[in-house]
């Protein structure tokens, strides 16, 4: 009878009054400790009001449900797939909603509950999960900006495949010191071809340039990536390269030429199926002989064995102080010591043209530290 009662009066009363006896049966059931048949007639009458046409009488319920212990979940979820407002009352600020709650929230409710809890101080790994499965994209970016979110590495790649095509939501995960190294070089290289394909590069290079500088931009930017990684992500991060057909001469004689030698050593061992260790020994100190017999298993033609050997043999030489050299240098003393020595017929024109660019980098690179130095 109660419920009755108070149904009809719901018809009567103005809005104002709605809100005012949700509010006030929303703190009976969260504070007033009503229990058995109290406890039952407040929430049956809290559920007649989820059906209230104005939002307001819902929201005055949510705000206070949210604060509150052992809510009933039909309450929660009803007031989850609300109106914006609602939704974002309920499930980004009830700090007692537990893990499994949030991710049945996230999977059944409202795009605005979903970005609600996207937002929440802490978002555990399968709700993040849940997120980067089904969410919009505005529940997205949310998650990807939240430095409380924890997100897996299957998440992360998920939500790349899904959104790596949107600029904020792939700035957002660029910026987030957990990205998984692959996620991000996928990422960089969406932002290569999105420059690449925008005109600018066109408009600047012509087509054909174009192409050529961006593909170079991308194995620049490979390069730069892997001089972060530590010791554990750097085999993981060469077995992606090479299943992802990433690994070509060019980035082979670019990483050895500027002195990524670790991550020369990664990708001969992932595209000769030799341990990372074995590799590393050859690369480090191993003879000639071996480090050439290693290129060719690899699948790799004689002249570019015969210039990785000049590298190699260079950068050991700067490692144990026998020349004092800078860095930057390395490119173009190569070109010079491939020409001396006549092995530079043997090279292919593509790795000696891109000695010369290098030698060019390194020296421009060189000349803007000096002047970031000086000022």
């Amino acid at each position: 009878m109660i419920v009755q009662r108070f149904a009809k009066w719901t018809r009567e009363a103005s809005a104002k009054e709605r809100c005012e006896a949700a509010t006030m049966l929303a703190e009976a059931l969260v504070f007033g400790g009503a229990t058995g048949s109290d406890r039952d007639t407040i929430v049956a009458s809290l559920t007649l009001l989820l059906d209230d046409p104005a939002p307001a009488v819902r929201l005055a319920m949510a705000k206070v449900l949210g604060a509150g212990r052992n809510v009933p979940e039909a309450l929660v979820f009803a007031l989850a797939s609300d109106v914006a407002p609602v939704a974002a009352e309920i499930a980004g600020r009830s700090m007692h909603l537990g893990e499994g709650a949030l991710v049945d929230l996230a999977a059944v409710g409202s795009a605005a509950a979903r970005r609600a809890i996207a937002e929440r101080p802490v978002v555990p790994l399968p709700v993040a999960a849940v997120i980067a499965e089904i969410g919009e994209a505005e529940a997205v970016l949310a998650l990807c900006r939240n430095d409380g979110a924890a997100i897996a590495e299957a998440s992360f790649t998920r939500l790349s495949e899904r959104f790596g095509d949107e600029g904020p939501i792939r700035e957002a995960l660029l910026g987030r010191s957990d990205l998984p190294p692959a996620v991000r070089h996928r990422l960089m290289l969406a932002v290569r071809d999105a420059l690449a394909a925008s005109g600018l590069l066109s408009n600047l290079y012509g087509e054909k340039r174009a192409g050529a500088v961006a593909f170079a931009a991308g194995e620049r930017g490979t390069n730069v990536l892997a001089e972060q990684l530590t010791d554990r992500q750097m085999p993981e991060f060469g077995d992606y390269l090479r299943r992802s057909g990433a690994v070509t001469p060019s980035l082979l004689v670019r990483v050895v030429a500027v002195g990524n030698v670790e991550l020369f050593a990664t990708l001969l061992a992932s595209l000769s199926g030799r341990s990372e260790r074995r590799v590393g020994a050859i690369v480090a100190a191993g003879k000639s002989s071996a480090l050439r017999a290693l290129v060719l298993d690899c699948g790799l033609p004689e002249g570019l064995a015969t210039l990785f050997a000049e590298a190699i043999a260079l950068w050991r030489a700067i490692a144990r102080g026998e020349r004092a050299l800078r860095p930057a240098a390395v490119p173009a003393l190569l070109l010079g010591r491939l020409s001396a020595t006549g092995a530079a017929r043997t090279v292919p024109a593509e790795a000696l043209t891109l000695l010369r660019q290098l030698a060019g980098e390194a020296e421009r690179d060189a000349a803007r530290e000096s002047v970031r130095a000086a000022a």
